[in-house]
C-alpha cells in the first residue's frame, strides 16, 4: 500500500512539473486602423482569398494551412500550380471548406459562423469582405470571431510590410516576417536610391488584364499604379483616372504615345495554346511563349503604332503580383524596363526565384514577365 501511495505521489509530482502552454492575448492594430485583441495561439481561422496562402507558407513553411478551417475561394483561382503542390504535400488541404465564390456578395456569413473560427483574415479591399462591410463585421464579432484586415491591393506601397508583420505576430512567426521584411526593404531601397540619381521620367501606361477586357483599363492611384512613380516613371493614367483604375480609349494611348507600355497578364498557358486573346504568363509558360503571347496581342493596330511597341519597350508582368506580398518583383521589373541603363544588373526573376528558394515550400514553375518581340 505504501509503495502504491509513493508511486502516486511521484506521478503527481511529474504532472505538476510539466509546463502547461498558456493562452495569451495580444492587441494589434490592423491595416484598417482597428484595435483587435486576439487570443494566442490561434487554432481556428478563415481567410477571405486563398491567394493569401503563399504568405502563410512564407511564415509557416512546414504547415501553410495549419488551423485554416475555411476560405472564400480555392487557391487554384489564382495559383493553380501552387495548389497542386500544396495538395501533394498536405492532402488535408483538399478538404478545406469554401464559404463563398469570387466576390464579396457570394460570402455566406452563416457558413463562416458554422466553421467557428477564432480569427478571420480579410483583405482591406479585395474580392472578399472588406473593411467597409459593417454588417458582416458585426455578425462575426457577435459570434466570437476576431477580424483583422491586411492589404496588398489598395495601397501596397504602404501596407505590404505592415501586413506581413501583423500576420507574423498573430501566427507566432515574427522572426520569419522580419527577415522577409528586411529582404523586401533592401530591394525597395535600392530602387528608390538609384531612381533619385536621375532626372529622367519616361512616360508609362500600365494596362490591367491585357486582352481580357476591352481596351484599355489603366492602373493609376492604386494597386501597382503607384509603383510606376517609385520606379522612376510618369504614369500617364494618373492625371485623368478618377480612381485606382479607369478605362481609356485607344485614341488616348495613341495621343499620349507612352515611352513604355506595361500590361498585366492574367491569361493562362491553356488559354494561350487555345489562341485566346488574354496575355498569358505564369505556370507552364516559357520565356518564348510568354513573348509570343504578348506580341500577338500588341500586333493589333491600336498598339502596333505606339513607339513603346515599335521600340521594344512593351512588357507584360504576371497580374497576380498586384495583390501579393511578392510585389517587390513587379517593382524591380518596372524599374528595369523604365530605366534599363541604371538597372541593367537587376534581374527581377532572380528575385522571385530567391523568394521561392528561401521562403516558400514550393517549386517555382513558369514565366512571370516578358518583353514584346518583333510586331508584324
Amino acid at each position: 500500500m505504501k509503495t502504491l501511495r509513493t508511486c502516486f505521489l511521484i506521478l503527481l509530482g511529474m504532472l505538476v512539473a510539466v509546463p502547461v502552454a498558456k493562452a495569451s492575448s495580444v492587441t494589434v492594430t490592423d491595416i484598417a486602423g482597428r484595435s483587435v485583441a486576439v487570443e494566442l495561439p490561434v487554432k481556428r481561422m478563415v481567410v477571405s482569398e486563398a491567394r493569401y496562402i503563399p504568405l502563410l507558407a512564407l511564415l509557416r513553411p512546414d504547415d501553410p494551412v495549419g488551423g485554416i478551417v475555411g476560405t472564400m475561394t480555392p487557391l487554384n483561382w489564382t495559383h493553380p500550380e501552387l495548389e497542386a503542390q500544396l495538395f501533394e504535400q498536405h492532402p488535408n488541404a483538399r478538404d478545406i471548406p469554401l464559404f463563398g465564390g469570387q466576390n464579396k456578395d457570394s460570402v455566406s456569413v452563416e457558413k463562416i459562423i458554422d466553421l467557428a473560427p477564432e480569427l478571420a483574415i480579410f483583405g482591406l479591399n479585395d474580392h472578399g469582405p472588406g473593411a467597409k462591410n459593417a454588417e458582416l463585421i458585426d455578425q462575426l464579432t457577435a459570434a466570437g470571431t476576431k477580424i483583422v484586415f491586411i492589404d496588398f491591393r489598395s495601397d501596397p506601397l504602404h501596407n505590404t510590410l505592415p501586413s506581413i508583420r501583423l500576420l507574423g505576430r498573430l501566427l507566432g512567426a515574427e522572426k520569419r516576417a522580419e527577415e522577409y521584411a528586411e529582404f523586401y526593404q533592401t530591394r525597395f531601397d535600392r530602387v528608390v536610391t538609384r531612381v533619385s540619381q536621375t532626372e529622367q521620367r519616361p512616360s508609362v501606361f500600365l494596362q490591367a488584364h491585357s486582352g481580357r477586357f476591352e481596351c484599355c483599363w489603366g492602373m493609376a492611384d492604386g494597386m501597382l499604379g503607384p509603383f510606376i512613380e517609385i520606379a522612376g516613371g510618369t504614369n500617364i493614367a494618373d492625371a485623368v483616372a478618377p480612381g485606382p483604375t479607369a478605362q481609356h480609349t485607344a485614341e488616348f494611348l495613341l495621343t499620349e504615345n507612352p515611352d513604355v507600355w506595361i500590361g498585366t497578364a492574367s491569361g493562362t498557358f491553356d488559354e494561350f495554346t487555345d489562341g485566346a486573346e488574354p496575355v498569358a504568363l505564369g505556370a507552364g509558360m516559357t520565356p518564348e511563349t510568354a513573348s509570343q503571347s504578348l506580341t500577338r496581342y500588341l500586333s493589333a493596330p491600336e498598339f502596333a503604332a505606339l513607339d513603346a511597341v515599335r521600340n521594344g519597350r512593351s512588357h507584360s508582368i504576371w497580374h497576380n503580383f498586384y495583390n501579393s506580398p511578392f510585389n517587390i518583383v513587379a517593382l524591380e521589373a518596372f524599374a528595369k524596363w523604365i530605366h534599363p541603363e541604371i538597372f541593367n544588373d537587376i534581374d527581377p526573376m532572380e528575385t522571385l526565384a530567391e523568394i521561392y528558394d528561401r521562403w516558400l515550400p514550393f517549386t517555382l514553375n513558369g514565366t512571370f514577365a516578358a518583353t514584346v518581340g518583333t510586331v508584324q
